[in-house]
């Protein structure tokens, strides 16, 4: 079992791999990690490319994206709480999926007039304060996707919300609603999802705007604190 898992972990990292490079980098058996991949292959956890080498499967791979969207959603949502009982505005958890904003986990506003979605629904992605967090913490590949979805994403504005640490949509998507969204990040640095705050424009007020975005930052700091404890 142990071997199995250092075969997963080990062409999860460099994939994809054929066996004689995959036994060295494992230091495993080479018969012995062959027939570990083999298995993996007839349980779906791994494809074969056409030249012979190995690759995490899709299905694998959907797996371990849902079980960390659990886990996430599972440690940030007391924090989307604060935040909404804090202001009284809706509190959302959104993850970038390909080209994609997805909400993961969201605490309501108990006002009647709120911002509200359904966990699971697609976030409209150019203007929003979410897209705008994520990016400022996007690797060149990946900055580069989503400005050809949101030409907006120039440098000077990305600079300037990782230095205060939360971004802003003032009203720009609609008139009715603003946003502040601030990154969560992965050990890596890279953006891992996107906390934000929003709600109706007649409540949530443009001199609302600082103290809320210095909200969703400090309680993404905090997360990161607990997720991360040794760093």
């Amino acid at each position: 079992m142990r071997n199995a898992c250092r075969v997963v972990e080990t062409i999860a990292h460099i994939q994809p791999i054929g066996v004689s490079d995959l036994a060295r980098a494992t230091g495993i058996d080479k018969s012995a990690a062959h027939r570990l991949a083999v298995t993996l292959h007839a349980a779906g956890w791994l494809d074969r490319t056409d030249d012979g080498q190995w690759r995490i499967s899709p299905t694998l791979a959907a797996l371990a994206r849902s079980a960390a969207v659990g886990s996430l959603v599972e440690g940030v949502r007391p924090l989307l709480e604060r935040a909404r009982d804090q202001t009284g505005e809706t509190a959302m958890l959104v993850v970038p999926e390909g080209n994609r904003l997805r909400i993961v986990a969201i605490a309501d506003s108990h006002h009647n007039l709120r911002v509200t979605a359904a966990v699971g629904a697609e976030m409209p992605a150019r203007q929003s304060a979410a897209l705008r967090a994520l990016a400022a913490h996007f690797g060149p590949p990946e900055l580069q996707t989503w400005r050809a979805i949101d030409p907006d994403l120039a440098e000077s504005t990305l600079a300037a919300i990782r230095e205060r640490g939360w971004s802003v949509n003032d009203a720009e998507l609609t008139p009715e609603t603003r946003a502040v969204a601030a990154a969560l990040l992965r050990p890596d640095g890279a953006s891992l999802a996107a906390f934000v705050l929003c709600g109706p424009s007649t409540r949530f007020g443009r001199n609302d705007i600082p103290e809320y975005g210095r909200l969703v930052a400090a309680l993404t700091t905090e997360w990161h604190a607990d997720a991360n404890p040794d760093s």
